[in-house]
């Protein structure tokens, strides 16, 4: 409103000057009628896209109601397929001496309850052996069953159930010469024989048909369709499928874990992409939605109102072109400097000119920004220093529990006559200590970092054992490059203390460091309880959560790194329950020496 009533004032003083004064009057009543002219012609064209937007909307809500569908309907499928192979390995594979039994029954006899959903079910010795089949038939000697994907990934995998990519069938004679494609569903089982047991593995080939139906049965509204991928977004299924294997349709391959709500919009070929993760597998189940529900009236309506639009705005820009050299290039000089201080630059020159009120007006901007240029000096000063003190706080602390634990294990092993193991302990102790201080540096060589976390390890796998292992894995020639120190030993402790809380002896810690491009790359990974989504929010914003898991020091290694390499390097926590945690620190590759003539090592 003040910039509104300065404008007014400055045409109402230009208006004063020399006997132009009706002319001048008709030439602002026709600039304001052209004005307002345009102007009803936005609002409408803002109606009329608000219209389309809100149509579009609706489709895609629309969409995405039956994408949630699609999903519901293929985890059941799926769920259902799952308890077909559970029944199989409790109640018959489980319960039955192979030496003296056979499963053939249970087999013929689920199949045949099943067969719609499944093509085939199979068990095989782990030596490879077919122990039984249903339907009947015979395996292809030229086909090694150790050469196949779903074999590997279940080996892999023993303790879950794995479901593989679609494929031809090629393990079996095919009595009809059809080439079938199937979705093989993998177990490792345990097999008796007698007083003995073995592994052996469980095959059950789902009907990929199965797939189309579901997905197939969806209509989605408008030009748009459903496909589904894997984890990796490899294609599992697609209506155009023969297109896409043929090379002839390509589907974009897009990234829907960056997005907070599974969404990504493609606006070069005007295509909105949807997705639904399925339980169990980690298979997307991607909707695409098309924005072409614009009509032909609607689109000559569209046209009409750009026409009119570009056509009142050159009349307008013809009749103010004389008017606007005269009466905007201060104020657009004065705006386009606001806009920089605004953006940021306090160091933008502010120009007086034009007439009074516009001189006046970059005046007072101008002593308005020498006063805020020295408060934000001064505030930026006084927050750094405080910044700066309270990380230096939380970097120097140390742990007396710690230190209390570890001087209690010397002593027992002192005590016990286990001098050697004792001399260990305290050699670790003391240098991770000497690294901890560093005298009072906080930038480090990498090889250094990793020896401290190395001495911490040790010195607890001691304190806990048989409780874990751990491996350290660094790559050559990253040992002299510079790093934050002590941003390791906090992610670990959270390992020992939090991860691997209910485990005994399964607990397994990883660290490596990897030359990733022009970065270094740190990763600890564990395969304890893991955590969900929310609680790893929490933990990255150092908020104290449920079950004595703790933020504060991880919060400490975030802001340390930020404050030191910038906002583009930092800490990223990945983590699903019951499948463990992996937390990976990113910093640019930058000699130990280098970094520390910057002057960084004082942060």
């Amino acid at each position: 409103m003040r910039f509104l009533d300065a404008l007014k004032r400055i045409w109402q003083a230009w208006m004063g000057f020399g006997d132009r004064r009706y002319d001048l009057r008709r030439v602002i009543w026709v600039s304001f009628t052209a004005t307002a002219v345009v102007t009803t012609l936005i609002m409408g064209l803002s109606v009329y896209g608000r219209y389309m937007t809100q149509t579009q909307e609706t489709m895609r809500e629309d969409n995405q109601t039956l994408l949630t569908q699609a999903n519901y309907q293929f985890t059941s499928f799926l769920r259902n397929m799952m308890k077909v192979s559970d029944s199989l390995y409790y109640s018959v594979i489980k319960e039955t001496d192979l030496e003296t039994n056979s499963v053939s029954d249970a087999f013929r006899l689920l199949y045949d309850t099943n067969k719609d959903m499944i093509e085939r079910i199979a068990l095989f010795s782990e030596d490879g052996e077919l122990l039984e089949v249903a339907p009947a038939t015979k395996r292809k000697e030229a086909v090694s069953l150790f050469h196949q994907n779903w074999y590997k990934e279940t080996i892999l995998r023993e303790e879950n159930i794995t479901f593989g990519m679609p494929e031809v069938e090629r393990l079996f004679e095919d009595s009809g010469g059809e080439y079938t494609r199937v979705i093989p569903m993998s177990r490792v089982v345990q097999l008796n024989r007698g007083n003995e047991t073995e592994k052996g593995i469980l095959l059950i080939q789902l009907k990929q048909s199965n797939i189309a139906d579901i997905l197939s049965n969806i209509l989605m509204t408008g030009n748009s369709y459903l496909y589904l991928t894997n984890e990796d977004g490899e294609i599992i299924y697609h209506p155009k499928q023969e297109l896409i294997e043929s090379g002839y349709l390509q589907e974009k391959k897009i990234d829907l874990h960056k997005s907070e709500d599974n969404r990504y919009l493609d606006a070069g070929n005007e295509k909105e992409y949807f997705s639904k993760t399925i339980g169990y597998t980690g298979w997307k189940i991607v909707g695409v939605v098309q924005n072409e529900g614009i009509s032909l009236n609607s689109f000559k309506s569209g046209l009409l109102i750009v026409f009119l639009l570009l056509f009142f705005l050159s009349v307008m820009a013809l009749i103010n072109m004389h008017l606007s050299k005269r009466l905007s290039a201060p104020m657009q000089r004065l705006e386009e400097a606001v806009n920089k201080i605004e953006a940021g630059d306090l160091d933008t020159h502010i120009e007086a000119s034009g007439f009074y009120e516009v001189w006046h007006l970059g005046r007072a901007i101008s002593d308005m920004q020498d006063t805020l240029k020295q408060l934000m000096d001064d505030i930026v000063a006084e927050h750094e220093a405080k910044r700066r003190s309270e990380l230096m706080v939380l970097q120097n602390q140390i742990n007396p529990h710690f230190l209390y634990n570890t001087l209690d294990i010397i002593v027992w092993m002192i005590e016990n006559e286990k001098r050697e193991e004792a001399v260990e302990v305290v050699t670790a102790l003391a240098r991770f200590f000497r690294i901890s201080l560093s005298n009072g540096k906080t930038i480090i060589p990498v090889e250094d970092e990793i020896e401290h976390v190395r001495n911490y390890l040790m010195i607890q796998e001691r304190r806990f054992k048989n409780r874990f292992s751990y491996t350290l894995d660094m790559e050559e020639g990253l040992g002299q490059y510079g790093t934050i120190k002590l941003i390791l030993q906090p992610i670990v402790e959270n390992c020992i203390y939090h991860a691997m809380e209910f485990m005994d002896g399964d607990g397994v810690i990883q660290i490596s460091v990897r030359k990733d491009k022009e970065t270094i790359l740190f990763t600890v990974s564990d395969n304890g309880c893991g955590m969900t989504e929310d609680i790893v929010e929490q933990i990255m914003a150092g908020k104290k959560v449920s079950k004595g898991k703790g933020g504060v020091g991880l919060q400490n290694v975030q802001e340390r790194l930020q404050l030191v390499f910038g906002d583009g390097f930092g800490m990223m926590i990945h983590s699903e329950p019951d499948e463990g945690t992996e937390v990976s620190i990113r910093i640019p590759v930058v000699l130990w020496e280098e970094l520390a003539e910057r002057g960084l090592d004082s942060v």
